[in-house]
């Protein structure tokens, strides 16, 4: 049986400031906690209600996350008050939130970071840490200002990218060493920089993206060694985050 302080705990994950407090984080649905189980986070108690048991998929990812941690078994609709999304689809884990320094990241001779300056959608920073994810970025760095990177909706979004994708978060004076340190080159996605087919990528590369609203903060924007822009021929004023990142990201990582 699921306890009462568990189930408060569950609820009290939908907030920042619990999660930072207890380092722990909500994942729900079939795929998104198969990745969890594949990825190796240490869990520490799954929820589950006889929905996920229709299927013969849902039935192994019961079996094998009663392998992994203490599991609680659910009538759906207690599940469905517990879980943070409309339509759960009968399975939610709690897990330890990764904790990634700079000084712990592993850079080859060749390496892009994603940087999100002020990204507060949790869908568009999920698509972002995806994104990364499929393009070989070694690192996403969450500048203050970003959407808690464990919030319910992030977690879904990177459908799986956040377990396999460290996200740091820094301040940007100490990415800013820590880039410089590493022979990293910083550009930063801008509407009035130079056209990004015009550029000889450096090896080491990190790349910054600005809030949805307001772009680039000021000290982002005076680091950058240069600002890069995607040219835009209809009559659309601008591009998501998330698909002028996924087209950048690509133009600097497809001849790595």
């Amino acid at each position: 049986m699921l306890s009462s302080r568990e189930a408060r705990l569950i609820r009290g994950l939908r907030r920042r400031k619990i999660r930072e407090q207890e380092g722990l984080f909500l994942a729900e649905g079939v795929r998104v906690v198969e990745d969890l189980l594949a990825s190796g986070l240490p869990l520490k108690v799954g929820v589950v209600s006889p929905a996920l048991e229709d299927t013969p998929r849902g039935t192994k990812l019961a079996r094998d996350l009663e392998a992994a941690c203490p599991v609680r078994r659910v009538p759906d609709r207690t599940l469905e008050e517990l879980a943070a999304t409309e339509t759960p689809q009968g399975v939610l884990v709690v897990a330890q939130a990764p904790r990634w320094e700079l000084g712990e990241l592993e850079v080859g001779e060749a390496a892009v970071v994603l940087v999100l300056d002020g990204i507060q959608d949790p869908g568009n920073f999920g698509t972002l840490v995806r994104t990364a994810d499929a393009l070989g970025v070694v690192a996403v760095a969450a500048l203050p200002g970003t959407v808690d990177p464990w919030n319910p909706k992030s977690v879904r979004s990177a459908a799986g990218s956040l377990f396999r994708v460290p996200v740091v978060q820094p301040r940007f004076d100490e990415l800013a060493a820590w880039l410089d340190t590493q022979g990293f080159t910083l550009y930063a996605a801008d509407a009035q920089g130079a056209p990004a087919e015009q550029f000889e990528w450096s090896a080491r590369a990190a790349l910054a993206v600005g809030n949805e609203g307001a772009g680039l903060s000021p000290e982002v924007r005076r680091a950058a060694a240069a600002l890069v822009s995607i040219p835009i021929r209809g009559g659309a004023e601008s591009l998501n985050v998330g698909v002028a990142a996924g087209i950048l990201l690509y133009l600097l990582t497809r001849r790595r």
